[in-house]
């Protein structure tokens, strides 16, 4: 018999735990601490139908349900919310809101369709409540968000047809100017249900994402799985600092500090340990996806200097759903 292992679950948990569960941090200490034992016992016992000396294949925690389930939502936002902004501010470039007419010295009208890249949202709302554990609150959000980003997708596919064929030429704008108010509260509803979606998501997340950190800390020490994590959460600290209104030259300069701080430290882990790097399924991608983002950082640092700067961060908005999509993706237990 084995003894059992302990493990010292981290204050932080009741942020992720009040979203999922009324057991609180026990129910997540006993998840964990079944997760090391079962590790243990894997290292030191041979199943029946096994050839001596290889483990058995580790079964999904109730953790790494948690994670596969928030990455079917990450993944809707992903796809969906950058070609949504972009499809409404090409619109805006060319038409006059308030009127739905043509903008004095605008561009050529043009809406963006969305429709395809609603796909892995209709995914996440089938799917998403199949799987366990229930997350009510992000499962009512996704479906409110997949409502209001469908109503967009009609209206813009139907726009796009307008103004590609030219019609405005023939109803002197008649169509455009009718459907603008409908657009422009489609988009105002979208971006309502984006931030309550993001948010909800956001909340378990942030919990589960300390969690994990503390868990590869405690299994391991440092390692490629604990300099990732750290990487990560650096990653969304400054996408989060970068949301603060008004947002000032200087205000991100610790968030800053700190990514580049940890970028470094996870590539310098990973020259000097090159066979454990050479071991994490994804690396590539999540190494190329933080590149991208710390420069996006930078750019918008240099960016508060002057007085525009919305490129840059809707820039690193999507760099940043790079980077989560890549970390979601990483697994430190498979060969390439």
């Amino acid at each position: 018999m084995i003894s059992r292992v302990t493990f010292r679950t981290p204050l932080r948990c009741a942020a992720v735990l009040l979203a999922v569960s009324a057991s609180a941090c026990g129910r997540v200490g006993e998840v964990i601490q079944d997760r090391v034992q079962a590790e243990v016992e894997a290292r030191v016992h041979v199943g029946d139908a096994q050839m001596p000396g290889t483990l058995a294949t580790p079964q999904p925690t109730e953790q790494d349900r948690l994670a596969d389930k928030l990455a079917l939502y990450q993944e809707c936002l992903r796809r969906s919310r950058s070609h949504i902004v972009e499809s409404y501010g090409r619109w805006t470039r060319g038409v006059d809101v308030k009127t739905g007419g043509a903008k004095r010295g605008g561009a050529r009208p043009l809406v963006y369709p969305v429709d395809a890249e609603l796909q892995p949202c209709r995914r996440a709302t089938n799917e998403g409540t199949l799987q366990s554990p229930r997350l009510p609150a992000i499962e009512d959000a996704m479906t409110e968000y997949l409502n209001t980003a469908s109503s967009f997708a009609t209206l813009a596919g139907t726009l796009d047809e307008y103004y590609g064929a030219e019609a405005f030429k023939q109803d002197a704008w008649a169509k455009g100017k009718q459907l603008a108010p409908d657009f422009t509260a489609a988009f105002d509803a979208w971006q309502a249900a984006q931030l309550t979606l993001t948010g909800e998501i956001e909340q378990v997340r942030d919990g589960l994402d300390e969690l994990r950190l503390a868990q590869a800390g405690s299994e391991q020490g440092p390692s490629m799985r604990w300099h990732c994590h750290r990487a990560m959460l650096a990653a969304k600290g400054f996408e989060r600092c970068s949301r603060r209104d008004p947002l000032a030259v200087g205000v991100c300069d610790g968030a800053l500090s700190t990514l580049d701080g940890r970028v470094a430290e996870l590539r310098g882990w990973a020259q000097g340990h090159d066979s454990e790097a050479q071991r994490v399924f994804w690396w590539p991608s999540f190494d190329a996806a933080l590149g991208d983002f710390t420069e996006d950082a930078h750019a918008l640092a240099d960016a508060l200097r002057g007085r525009e700067f919305v490129s840059e961060l809707e820039a690193l908005r999507d760099h940043h759903d790079e980077v989560r999509a890549a970390f979601d993706n990483l697994r430190f237990d498979l060969e390439h």
